[in-house]
């Protein structure tokens, strides 16, 4: 019998033979019926031991299990099972087959993570309530058999529970495919979520039909992982994992899309703008390919559906010198790190030391929100929250701020620095992240955002960076320093150097954030310290602190994301051209909408990318002139 126990419980079944060997998970996946997962919880200060059949609905629980009497679990198990036997009208014999069959506990970790939140949540809604009046266990599993359970995680009732288990007699368990039943059941409910509107939805309803597609996508996972793990090597495995929780769970399911309906509204390549390098959009085709095929050999998706997602994942065009390029070539970004570790001139105050920092606040914000904003729109934001910042010195503000490059953000002149960068010419302050590929990103990212209206908090949430569920990475720097100190002895300039480029590294990494390469992006980062600094660090125990602190810091990396709008608004913006087509123009007396009017001048819409719109419009000139004159003027 396969006993799959949770961490916090391993203890209490330390006297039964231990089988933690992949083959034995395999075989507990292969006999559902044969295999259980236990947890306990704790009620009046005792440990109440749940095990949860994987197959059926059958659950046991027993009470004030501890170290004395942790040797009787198996017996008191077998009891209870007795009794839930005799409650589903099945006869002895079959219950001595069973047995006989499952044989010995085989005690592992836990194979299927879900089993024990469904555990949990079976505690919560089932057993809770039953115990508070029901204090004898033999009572207690009576009163269970009459309530729903799940088998796998298909809810069903007590008479196919007891029609599933008169199926697998004698224990063949070839009788019933239960991975076939339950893969038809989560892919029945991603196809029902893909029908999902967001226009039809409010914003609560929103995040939990996100929350709810995350689910079902790690139970898709669970399945074909298990499946990937006897075809494919550990390392590909995990890759699959992580690009597709990545794409199916942190960008489809946030635009309310499934497997099923990606290839209509949630293009990988997309990912570009939002600092994913074509390396890594490659391996999210990949993983979305072999879950496709895995799917298709399950008969859970038709030819055509098939065909459409391999279209729908080709791979781009390989760039076979894309993973060898140094990321450091460019020369304004070498020119940068080389003037990283001189004393910076202490700038001039332009408004008030007070207000010089609020500014810097607003700067910081507006790239954690946006990525990239011109300073026209940056003071236009400003300036509606602070009426007494003046156009004339904020720009001197912005001009300072011209060679003092930091983690945070850059400002930069595109018309002077960047020649070759196909972006307006004008001022622009954006984050490091997309000075990358000869600055074909950051152009990229521009024409992307484009059109797309700011999302504008208050000016007390905007300036704090209350909004962002992510560190900023500047604070782990002190912590750094210290490790870097203690444990490897540097000091000075070395000190002050090898932490800032470890962090800078990690945020300019290629990984762009992907957390499946993260381990890559510590790699780099303990290869630079190495070289640079004659340090020995392996991943090994000794270094485990500044391991553990350097993937704390890259997983708390935020990229540049959709102008920082929630689920719920994004779903909903509207971008210049609806806005536009909605304005019912008069041709003979044409003015703007007072809609249109209102997100201009509430800095949501970009003046010149509005006049741009019009410019570029199918309205006949005089049209065109008309609104062009109306826009200059707000």
């Amino acid at each position: 019998m396969f006993i799959n126990v949770e961490k916090k419980a391993q203890k209490l079944f330390n006297t039964y033979q231990q089988a933690t060997s992949e083959e034995n998970m395999a075989m507990a996946l292969a006999n559902p019926l044969f295999s259980w997962h236990a947890t306990y919880y704790t009620a009046k200060r005792k440990k109440n031991m749940i095990f949860l059949n994987d197959a059926t609905t059958m659950a046991i629980v027993l009470f004030d299990v501890n170290a004395k009497n942790k040797q009787t679990i198996k017996e008191r198990f077998e009891k209870q099972l007795a009794i839930i036997w005799q409650e589903l009208g099945l006869s002895a014999e079959s219950l001595a087959d069973y047995l006989a069959i499952g044989g010995d506990w085989q005690i592992s970790k836990t194979i299927h993570p879900l089993q024990i939140k469904t555990i949990t949540k079976f505690y919560k809604n089932v057993i809770k309530p039953q115990a508070k009046t029901i204090a004898s266990e033999i009572d207690l599993a009576k009163a269970l058999v009459k309530k729903v359970q799940q088998k796998g995680r298909i809810y069903v009732g007590e008479d196919e529970t007891v029609k599933i288990i008169e199926m697998a007699q004698p224990f063949n368990i070839k009788h019933v495919n239960f991975e076939e039943l339950y893969l038809k059941e989560i892919t029945n409910k991603l196809r029902r979520l893909s029908q999902l509107d967001g226009e039809d939805l409010t914003a609560d309803e929103v995040d939990n039909a996100i929350q709810h597609i995350q689910e079902v996508n790690n139970q898709l996972l669970d399945l074909f992982l298990a499946d990937a793990k006897r075809n494919y090597s550990a390392r590909t495995v995990r890759r699959y994992r992580d690009n597709l929780q990545f794409y199916l769970n942190e960008w489809a399911a946030h635009h309310l899309s499934t497997i099923f309906n990606i290839y209509v509204q949630t293009s990988v390549d997309e990912l570009e703008f939002h600092g994913v390098g074509k390396t890594e959009r490659t391996n999210i085709k990949t993983s979305l390919k072999r879950l496709a095929k895995y799917l298709k050999d399950k008969a859970m998706i038709s030819d055509n559906e098939y065909d459409d997602i391999i279209l729908y994942t080709q791979k781009d065009p390989v760039d076979l010198d894309e993973e060898d390029e140094d990321e450091y070539d460019d020369p304004e970004v070498e020119a940068f790190l080389n003037s990283l570790f001189s004393e910076p001139e202490k700038l001039p105050v332009i408004f008030d030391p007070q207000t010089d920092k609020m500014i810097d606040d607003y700067l910081k914000s507006f790239v954690t929100l946006y990525g990239l904003i011109s300073a026209q729109q940056a003071y236009q934001i400003i300036h509606a929250q602070n009426p007494s910042i003046d156009k004339k010195r904020f720009d001197q503000y912005i001009q300072n701020k011209f060679d003092e490059m930091t983690m945070e953000y850059f400002i930069i002149d595109f018309s002077e620095a960047f020649k070759s960068v196909d972006i307006a010419p004008e001022i622009f302050i954006f984050s490091p992240l997309l000075i990358k590929d000869n600055d074909t990103r950051l152009s990229s990212f521009y024409k992307h955002q484009l059109g797309l209206p700011y999302y504008i908090p208050a000016k007390e949430v905007l300036i704090d960076d209350k909004f962002s569920p992510f560190a900023n990475i500047s604070n782990y720097q002190q912590d750094l320093e210290k490790l870097l100190a203690n444990q490897y002895g540097l000091s000075g300039d070395d000190l002050k150097g090898a932490a800032f480029l470890s962090l800078y590294q990690l945020k300019m990494s290629d990984y762009g954030l992907e957390l499946s390469s993260v381990n890559g992006a510590i790699n780099k980062v303990i290869a630079f310290l190495n070289k640079e600094h004659g340090l020995k660090v392996k991943q090994d125990k000794v270094n485990e602190p500044l391991i553990k602190l350097l993937v704390l810091i890259a997983t708390n990396i935020r990229r540049p994301w959709n102008r920082g709008w929630t689920n719920y608004e994004m779903l909903r913006a509207k971008g210049i051209a609806e806005l536009v087509s909605e304005m019912e123009i008069n041709l003979e007396d044409p003015k703007l909408s007072s809609e249109v009017i209102s997100e201009v001048q509430a800095g949501r819409i970009n003046r010149d990318e509005l006049l741009s719109f019009l410019e570029s419009s199918n309205l006949p000139p005089k049209v065109i002139s008309k609104l062009y004159k109306q826009v200059e003027e707000l």
